[in-house]
C-alpha cells in the first residue's frame, strides 16, 4: 500500500521533515489497524539466517536499524521494527521534557526488540531518565562537538547495576583532525562505538581505531549496495531514515537480501 499511495508523495516533496511527517501518519494509520504488527512481522521479518551480529555486547537480528529522525517521541518504535529492523533509534531528544514524553510511550508500549535513544541536549539528566527504559544510547554532538559532556555520561553509567552501551554520533563536516580526537577519546575512556556521517569517515575510524570502535553508519544510504559497502567500508550496524521515507517498507527487505546473498560480509 506504501508503495502506491505514500511513495509517489513523498517522493516528490523536497523537505525531508515533511516527507517524515506523511510517512510517520501512514505508519501510525496501519499500526491501528488490528492485528497490523503481526502481518507485518510476518511478511517483513527482520531475522535473516546468516546476518545475526553481536555488537556493544548486544546481539542484533540483522545489521538495518531505523535512524533517529522518524520516530521523534517514540510512538511507533515497536511498528516500525516490524517493518526489518532489528533497532530502531528514537529521537533526537534535545531536552527532558521530549525524554520524558518518551518514556511515557515507552511505559505504555514496551519496545519488543532493541531500543536507542538518540540524546542532541541537556545530555547528562536525559540520559539518566532514560537509563533504564532502552538499550543503547546515541549521543549526537553535532551542535557541541566536544567529548567533554561525555565525562560526566560515562561516571553516571558506574552507578548502575546493567552497563548500556554509548555511541557518538559525530557532525557530517566534522575535520578528520577532530574526528580523529574523537576516536582516541573512545578508545581510551570505553565509549563504545561511533555513528559516522559518511563513507570515508568509516573508512578513517576503521582505521585509526585499528577495527576495534564499532561504527554505525549513518550515510544516506538509500539502496542495498550501499547497505553493503557501507559494511564494506568497516560499518558494524547501518541505520536507513529518509530511504524508508521514500522508498517505503520495501527498501529494508532489499536490503537484508542482498546482504544475506553477500553473507560473507561482515
Amino acid at each position: 500500500m506504501y508503495r502506491f499511495l505514500i511513495r509517489p508523495i513523498t517522493k516528490r516533496i523536497a523537505d525531508n521533515n515533511k516527507a517524515s511527517d506523511i510517512a510517520l501518519k501512514y505508519f501510525k494509520f496501519e499500526g491501528k489497524i488490528p492485528g497490523g504488527r503481526f502481518v507485518n512481522r510476518l511478511v517483513h521479518g527482520n531475522r535473516p539466517v546468516g546476518l545475526e551480529r553481536e555488537v556493544f555486547g548486544l546481539d542484533f537480528y540483522n545489521p538495518v536499524g531505523l535512524g533517529a529522525g522518524l520516530d521523534v517521541a517514540g510512538e511507533l518504535y515497536n511498528d516500525l521494527n516490524d517493518l526489518g529492523f532489528s533497532f530502531v533509534e528514537i529521537g533526537p531528544f534535545p531536552d527532558v521534557k521530549s525524554i520524558r514524553k518518551a518514556i511515557a510511550n515507552i511505559q505504555a508500549d514496551p519496545q519488543d526488540d532493541i531500543l536507542a535513544a538518540c540524546i542532541s541536549g541537556d545530555y547528562l539528566r536525559s540520559f539518566c531518565l532514560a537509563y533504564d527504559f532502552c538499550d543503547f544510547f546515541v549521543i549526537d554532538i553535532t551542535d557541541n562537538p566536544e567529548t567533554d559532556i561525555f565525562d560526566d555520561l560515562l561516571d553516571a553509567r558506574l552507578t548502575y547495576d546493567n552497563y548500556k552501551p554509548i555511541v557518538v554520533k559525530v557532525p557530517e563536516t566534522m575535520p578528520f583532525e577532530e574526528l580523529e580526537d574523537i576516536v582516541s577519546y573512545c578508545l581510551l575512556n570505553n565509549v563504545d562505538g561511533i555513528e559516522a556521517r559518511s563513507f570515508k569517515q568509516i573508512e578513517f575510524i576503521a582505521a585509526h581505531s585499528g577495527g576495534r570502535l564499532p561504527i554505525i553508519a549513518n550515510c544516506h544510504i538509500k539502496t542495498p549496495q550501499q547497505a553493503r559497502n557501507a559494511l564494506e567500508c568497516g560499518a558494524s550496524l547501518l541505520v536507513v531514515r529518509m530511504g524508508l521515507v521514500r522508498e517505503g517498507p520495501k527498501l529494508v527487505g532489499s536490503i537484508l537480501r542482498h546482504l544475506q546473498s553477500k553473507s560473507s560480509v561482515k
